[in-house]
């Protein structure tokens, strides 16, 4: 994997305090608000999983108005599925040109970076994503991975929180921030 720069690390750091102030993005679909009540509210696994696939579903449609880049984005996902990183990037990079303000073609790209060792890449992507949709469980899971694969273990338990923020009862994001704190601090497990 590469290195990410000290100017992105910093960046990423602010993102994370400003995000855990912000109660919204700018995903404005009626169901978000009601679903992202719910995931704070859940503590079963599979109910906390199929509420995510509702905000998924939700964040995958393109606005009415941009309905025209949809099959360009499910190409980027089809091409994703396929590890054809490249033709994903393509797709990716076409709808972030024409609809730079959603969010889930910037959390994909930045998902094919991470895929490639492309972390700085990722990371610019993630944050975007962010800045569009600060509730974005998995940009902010993928925020995690980044900082563990740099080493910056305190940044990976940090925006692990900001998740936990999203959905508390989350036992799997809790082990993990366990898990990786046993890390930092040396703790045997």
């Amino acid at each position: 994997m590469g290195k990410i720069s000290q100017p992105i690390l910093f960046f990423a750091a602010g993102l994370m305090l400003m995000m855990s102030a912000t109660s919204r993005g700018d995903q404005k679909h009626p169901e978000l608000d009601p679903l992202f009540d719910a995931l704070k509210q859940e503590s079963d696994l599979v109910r906390i999983a199929e509420l995510q696939n509702q905000i998924w579903a939700l964040w995958y449609e393109l606005p009415a108005d941009q309905q025209h880049l949809q099959a360009t984005f499910d190409e980027g996902m089809r091409a994703l599925s396929l590890a054809m990183p490249q033709t994903a990037i393509e797709h990716f990079t076409q709808v972030i040109k024409a609809a730079p303000e959603f969010a889930e073609a910037w959390n994909r790209r930045a998902t094919t970076f991470f895929m490639i060792g492309d972390l700085e890449s990722s990371m610019a992507d993630i944050q975007k994503t962010l800045l569009l949709e600060p509730r974005h469980f998995g940009a902010l899971s993928g925020l995690s991975m980044i900082f563990e694969n740099s080493g910056d273990l305190s940044r990976a338990v940090a925006a692990d929180r900001l998740m936990l923020e999203l959905m508390p009862h989350h036992s799997q994001v809790q082990e993990r921030i366990v898990g990786l704190e046993q890390q930092l601090y040396g703790l045997g497990i």
